[in-house]
């Protein structure tokens, strides 16, 4: 059950999440939908987002992959803290670009919900991938299953 504090917390329209309130003055303000169980969400890189010049920094592909994840759980009102996080990094993104990130889920143990991110250029070239490892804290539909369960 999700509490009343952190569902308010966790509202978009409260909170000052760096990866998705609309809020943050310097947030990524992303917003995600929902479809088939995959959540998404359209980014693009600007400037000030840069690593090397020129392009993406690495560290806000790893936190598109995140969130991206997060929003899964989040949007089941499990509330979840990312317990491991592993990127790989397939492409380098020049400023300017248009990109998708996606997430699902891919298995539950007990109290840990493991999913995949891709983000994704719009001509479907994958420019990273991502598999998170969340640690459950709450809903015990998916948070406390007695069995491993394969999703995907």
């Amino acid at each position: 059950m999700v509490t009343e504090d952190y569902a308010v917390a966790l509202n978009p329209e409260e909170n000052m999440c760096f990866a998705c309130s609309p809020r943050n003055p310097i947030g990524l303000k992303l917003s995600f939908e929902e479809e088939d169980g995959v959540v998404r969400a359209v980014f693009v890189v600007r400037p000030e987002h840069q690593g090397w010049p020129g392009h993406l920094h690495g560290g806000l592909i790893a936190t598109l992959c995140d969130e991206a994840m997060a929003q899964w759980l989040w949007r089941r009102g499990v509330e979840a803290y990312t317990g491991e996080l592993a990127v790989r990094f397939k492409k380098g993104v020049p400023v300017g670009a248009v990109l998708e990130v996606r997430a699902e889920l891919v298995e539950v143990r007990r109290k840990m919900a493991i999913l995949e991110a891709t983000v994704l250029f719009l001509d479907g070239a994958v420019a990273a991938t991502a598999t998170g490892k969340f640690i459950c804290a709450t809903t015990p539909d998916v948070a406390t299953q007695k069995e491993t369960v394969k999703v995907k």
